[in-house]
């Protein structure tokens, strides 16, 4: 045992190690996504016709089908919009336009749905092993946060569906390794970009403000001035930002120069104006209000943190029957909308430990978890509490990476000791095994 432990221990100092661990984990995650993409179809499944959009889907999905031509099923959402228009006005066309090249390539089923996705979702967790670098953390943090990231049910998920929030918070993560490595053009024309997937994206400039007031009180504490740090954490702020609303803007323009957007309600045409068309999602945004005492699947923030009111999003089930009821039912398949609840458990622990660790001891990745967990919750919370805005658990995708970081640099081995992060592994796996929405491999 001694002799093995010892070849491990060899194996894992050798500097390519983290990279071979990150490629297994890419590629286990890459399995994971497109097992039965095509999940859920009706029996017997021959045709792209026999599967099942996925909640959303609805609506992206029979947006690009009308942004390539393609007449959605009759009573289904866009089913009679004019083609060669994003009828989803509401958000911004990126998103859509790659979901429609998908069905370009692989038709008008669910890899050509959901590839995009898939492919995303595999950015997001690569983008936070190269996140948790350009804060300063090492390659090993780095693998382990990514670990997190792909055992994260709600991402898990998310890379298997068409929908737009992949795609946003993909970039995110990206704009934001791009950031921390000085690179403040790049990571405002990457975050503009992931807003021109979905605005939402935005959220991440008080993310990057939290930082750099977190910076200037280091760099006070150093050189016993206010003023010149200030100046010079301002700077590439104001350039990020700035680059990333003048990217969303020339973004929309170019987009619906390409593709007119197309508002079903007052039958509005957005193709040149591109400040119409962003305050018309933000109009519509607004305009999504919380009903009091609902009973569907709309939650607040402070419901996301103990993962109340989970989304089912597609169910397909096996039922026993006894003189006419149901006795039993097996689920084939159940993509739900729910989070790591192992993982979500760290929450305000993580984010308390990581508070403390910036504030005292300077630590970079400790501050980068807790100002992006911070910075992209309290607006939902603003958003909730004071403007009534409807919200849903999926909202919290875009917290997540803030909390992935925290989550591995709290448990990474250093800190807790091999034992408890070994233990914590095996309890973000069994819960990840739990919640994994292919129940059954025996066909559809």
């Amino acid at each position: 045992m001694r002799h093995v432990g010892k070849e491990v221990r060899r194996i894992l100092a050798d500097p390519r190690a983290p990279v071979l661990v990150l490629a297994l984990i890419v590629g286990l995650s890459f399995g994971a996504r497109i097992l039965d993409l095509g999940r859920p179809c009706a029996t017997p499944c021959r045709h792209d016709s026999d599967h099942s959009l996925i909640f959303d889907e609805a609506y992206y999905v029979n947006a690009a089908r009308v942004i390539d031509g393609i007449h959605p099923p009759a009573g289904s959402p866009y089913h009679d919009a004019p083609l060669h228009k994003d009828p989803n006005a509401e958000h911004p066309q990126l998103a859509k336009l790659i979901i429609a090249g998908g069905i370009k390539l692989f038709g008008d089923g669910p890899w050509g749905w959901r590839i995009g996705s898939v492919l995303f979702g595999l950015i997001a967790i690569v983008g936070m092993y190269f996140l948790v670098l350009s804060a300063g953390g090492s390659a090993w943090l780095g693998v382990g946060t990514a670990a997190v990231a792909a055992l994260d049910n709600l991402l898990l998920v998310h890379g298997r569906v068409a929908t737009l929030d992949i795609y946003a918070v993909s970039l995110m993560i990206v704009a934001a390794a791009l950031y921390l490595r000085g690179k403040a053009i790049p990571a405002g024309i990457v975050l503009g970009l992931a807003a021109c997937m979905k605005l939402v994206a935005l959220f991440l400039v008080p993310v990057f403000i939290l930082l750099e007031v977190l910076h200037v009180i280091w760099a006070r504490r150093d050189e016993g001035s206010f003023m010149r740090p200030l100046r010079a954490r301002a700077i590439p702020l104001t350039i990020t930002i700035v680059g990333a609303l003048v990217t969303l803007a020339l973004g929309v323009w170019l987009l619906d120069l390409l593709m007119p957007a197309y508002d079903p309600g007052t039958q509005t045409v957005y193709a040149g104006d591109p400040f119409a068309h962003i305050g018309h999602m933000l109009s519509f945004a607004a305009k999504l209000k919380a009903v009091p005492n609902a009973t569907g699947i709309s939650s607040t923030p402070w419901q996301w943190l103990v993962d109340q009111k989970p989304i089912d999003y597609s169910r397909v089930a096996v039922n026993q029957l006894a003189n006419g009821k149901i006795i039993a039912s097996r689920a084939l398949f159940a993509a739900k909308g729910e989070i790591n609840p192992f993982l979500l458990l760290l929450f305000f622990p993580a984010l308390f430990a990581a508070v403390a660790a910036a504030w005292r001891g300077r630590d970079r990745v400790a501050a980068l978890g807790a100002a992006w967990l911070l910075g992209t919750f309290i607006p939902f919370v603003i958003q909730s509490t004071i403007f009534d805005r409807i919200s849903y658990l999926y909202y919290m995708l875009i917290v997540l990476p803030g909390l992935y970081v925290l989550a591995a640099w709290l448990f990474s081995p250093s800190r807790v000791g091999r034992a408890a992060t070994l233990g914590w592994g095996l309890a973000l796996i069994y819960s990840f095994v739990d919640l994994y929405p292919v129940r059954s491999f025996t066909g559809h």
